[in-house]
């Protein structure tokens, strides 16, 4: 005989107990548990993946504007740079002009010294500035004050002699 054969003729001979009779008592119950557990875990499944997909889209959402708010910061920032620059460059012109204005009273020897020194340090910033990659306030600030104080120094030692 077959396998198929035997396996039929076990069916037929129990047929009452498999397919006739009612399930043993507590059957149902444990299947109505089994069901829910089953459910339960996939409505657990399916709020985990709703609450993954929320956090993703809420971080996309972030990226996508603080990614605007950079490129709208950093032209902000060019702007600003410009303007740090331009006004430290006008504080260091006045000191050079002050200094210019006491020149007459110098001797020609530390006239023509003090004339080169101011040049120096003018160009030196500047250069400072040209030669620099980042624009960076700080840089900027730090750079034209020293200057600006060198040239004030100056200034004030002219006016106390003179």
């Amino acid at each position: 005989m077959r396998m198929n054969d035997l396996l039929e003729d076990k069916i037929r001979e129990h047929a009452d107990e498999l397919f006739g009779s009612e399930p043993l008592k507590g059957h149902r119950d444990r299947f109505a548990d089994r069901l829910d557990v089953a459910n339960r875990t996939r409505r657990i499944r399916f709020y985990k993946i709703i609450s993954y997909i929320s956090v993703a889209a809420v971080f996309a959402g972030c990226v996508f504007l603080l990614q605007r708010t950079l490129k709208q910061d950093s032209f902000l920032e060019e702007e600003s740079w410009y303007e740090v620059q331009n006004y430290y460059s006008m504080q260091l012109q006045e000191k050079i002009d002050d200094i210019e204005q006491l020149l007459p009273f110098v001797d020609e020897e530390d006239r023509i010294s003090l004339v080169r020194d101011m040049e120096t340090l003018q160009k030196e910033a500047d250069l400072n500035m040209l030669e620099s990659d980042e624009k960076n306030t700080t840089l900027i600030v730090m750079t034209y004050s020293s200057k600006i104080e060198a040239m004030q120094h100056i200034h004030n030692i002219l006016k106390d002699n003179f």
